[in-house]
């Protein structure tokens, strides 16, 4: 994949990271490559863009603060002494870990890169014709294919030697309903560090029950408004994991004193029935990686246990302003952009409870399915999710499919007032998230299916 091989990039960094000894700073230094793919198929237009690769490197070190130097050209290397300061007997002021060694590029079952781009389209055509087909409700479809290829390689002056090469894969299909005056969709995706296999998961079957979906919700009903006993499934507990608590997580935002959550670590933050992770070592997620972007190895974050919260995110720095130990959360959107503290898979650990008896339990309520939407906010702690769909629940069954389905108020309030978890291995689904509206990194968030009383739902 590189321009050089990855043997003389690591010969190059081995004596650019040499040259600074670690008694008087730190120094790490990263190569970054990537090559997208996309397809986009819709009724008027099929757009195709294979991009060339695009790489760069960006080298770091810490004195008193950060100082970094990015550059596209391999001729940057030889610059880097002059735009990076040298130090002298600085190297306590940020902490050391031990250095490790990985080279590993993951396998996908087919490689995407060897099947022509004219497979790729005609399955997509497939895919569209099929879906389109299938009802003359179906007025427009649009279908979305996404491959990255990524390598990265990072070297520091504590001994670290690290290589991966991950593929990521995408696809989308959105079937868009119409019956009289009413216009309606449901969609499906897949995500994953996938190869060209990713299409096995869009069988017939599976695009028919997109189809079907989308269909049903044209008779659906509007969701009633106030307070009532709700189960959210797994992508919507994955919205609240991800995106109305964990961001509240990220140390960063606590040490600007941007997080609700400052003042409640080892507190209790959700009812005693809940645990909460962050994981990046899970594999073949989209944002699965074998070290972070600072070159530490990914681990398991218990941030809430029985109900107590245990931990923030960290990256390098903030885990030590913490007492704390980094499990890989310092990740960058590529070279040109800075490191972060960004969640990877977030999501809340199965529960003891059947789904059929959480259901049976509720004299009234509603079941929120398919999240479609979540908004952030680590300040002030307000919960906004949106499901696609959801479900009427009447004397303990399911009855009318309703519309989409808002959730707000609170998120600290719905985490108390959670009552059950269900036992369902935990589900994760995949995309991408902004430190704001920028810095893009993949993740993945999820849970099993959640019970939660006094919890306020509107229309969407």
């Amino acid at each position: 994949m590189s321009v050089k091989s990855y043997e003389e990039i690591f010969a190059d960094f081995e004596e650019i990271t040499n040259s600074y000894k670690r008694k008087n700073q730190y120094f790490d230094i990263l190569y970054d490559s990537e090559s997208v793919t996309s397809i986009t198929k819709t009724p008027s237009s099929e757009d195709f863009s294979v991009s060339t690769k695009k790489s760069g490197y960006v080298a770091r070190t810490f004195i008193d603060i950060w100082h970094e130097y990015a550059f596209e050209q391999r001729d940057g290397l030889k610059s880097i002494k002059d735009k990076l300061p040298k130090a002298t007997k600085k190297g306590d002021n940020i902490a050391t870990y031990e250095g490790w060694k990985i080279n590993k590029e993951f396998t996908p079952k087919i490689d995407p890169t060897i099947v022509p781009l004219e497979d790729k389209i005609k399955k997509i055509r497939e895919i569209y014709d099929y879906v389109k087909s299938y009802d003359e409700r179906i007025i427009q479809v649009r279908v979305l294919y996404s491959e990255i290829i990524t390598e990265r390689i990072f070297f520091n002056n504590e001994g670290c030697e690290l290589r991966q090469v991950l593929p990521r894969a995408r696809i989308a299909v959105l079937p868009i309903a119409k019956e009289g005056p009413v216009v309606d969709y449901d969609y499906l995706i897949k995500t994953g560090q996938l190869g060209f296999e990713i299409f096995d998961y869009f069988s017939n079957e599976a695009l028919e029950g997109a189809v079907k979906n989308s269909l049903e919700l044209l008779e659906a009903k509007a969701p009633p408004s106030g307070r009532t006993t709700i189960i959210l499934d797994p992508k919507m507990a994955g919205l609240i994991a991800h995106e109305s608590f964990g961001h509240g997580l990220e140390a960063d935002q606590v040490l600007r004193d941007r997080s609700y959550l400052k003042q409640y670590l080892n507190k209790q933050v959700a009812n005693e029935v809940c645990t909460i992770y962050d994981n990046p070592s899970i594999e073949n997620q989209i944002n699965s990686y074998f070290f972070d972007d600072e070159g530490i190895h990914p681990g398991n974050n218990l941030l809430v246990e029985d109900g107590i919260l245990k931990s923030f995110i960290y990256d390098r720095r903030t885990a030590e302003k913490f007492n704390a130990s980094p499990q890989g959360n310092g990740r960058r959107q590529s070279f040109g952009h800075p490191i972060n503290v960004r969640m990877t898979s977030t999501y809340f650990g199965s529960g003891d409870y059947e789904l059929n008896e959480m259901i049976s339990e509720i004299k009234n309520g509603v079941m929120l399915v398919h999240g479609s939407f979540g908004m952030e906010d680590p300040l002030g702690g307000g919960l906004q999710c949106t499901s696609k769909k959801s479900y009427l629940i009447e004397n303990g069954e399911k009855t009318k499919i309703l519309k989409q389905t808002a959730l707000s108020g609170a998120v600290l309030d719905l985490l108390m007032n959670i009552d059950a978890v269900s036992k369902d291995i935990v589900q994760l689904d995949g995309g991408t998230c902004g430190k704001g509206s920028e810095d893009l990194v993949p993740v993945t968030s999820g849970g099993s299916y959640l019970r939660a009383k006094n919890a306020l739902i509107s229309q969407g």
